[in-house]
């Protein structure tokens, strides 16, 4: 399986997608003569970032990602020292005005997703670190300890859900 990467001033060439997504984007940084620590990835001709920079398995083989035969271009993404999406820019010769306000959108979406992100970790870490507003009696489902077939075990825990019992459940395969 192959795709088309179309950069600088109307090239392009092919690549083989038969491979994880971290070796296909050393290999376009290369082609492209761009730096190890350049944030790269690639959009379609309607300006769909394909985000294969933020993979949670890079290692993942890049045909899952992209379409056959298609065409993609490269894009670099530009980041502040803080992690802040600022901007994408196409490596083509004067892009389409269209695909440059698709990645601008795009862009801001990054960067709310991004905050969204942090203000969720933040709000974590604020509930774990003050302990003095948790309640040392157990709630509701809590300390129901027992040995034995069929019997859950719990301590201190407050469930929102009904706990499912598969203990002594044959397996479907």
């Amino acid at each position: 399986m192959f795709v088309y990467i179309k950069h600088g001033d109307g090239e392009q060439f092919l690549t083989n997608t038969n491979c994880p997504v971290t070796l296909l984007l050393q290999h376009v940084r290369a082609k492209l003569g761009l730096p190890e620590s350049d944030l790269v990835d690639l959009c379609d001709e309607r300006g769909v970032l394909k985000l294969l920079f933020l993979l949670q398995q890079p290692q993942e083989s890049a045909s899952r990602q992209l379409t056959s035969r298609s065409t993609y271009t490269v894009c670099s993404i530009n980041r502040q020292s803080d992690g802040a999406y600022v901007s994408v820019t196409p490596h083509v010769v004067n892009p389409d005005p269209s695909l440059l306000e698709a990645l601008q959108t795009q862009t801001d979406n990054l960067e709310k997703a991004r905050l969204k992100y942090l203000r969720a970790l933040e709000d974590k870490r604020s509930s774990v670190e003050t302990p003095s507003q948790t309640q040392a009696t157990p709630q509701r489902g809590s300390l129901s300890m027992g040995k034995g077939k069929g019997k859950n075990v719990h301590m201190d825990i407050v469930d929102d859900e009904p706990q499912r019992r598969t203990v002594g459940r044959r397996s479907r395969n």
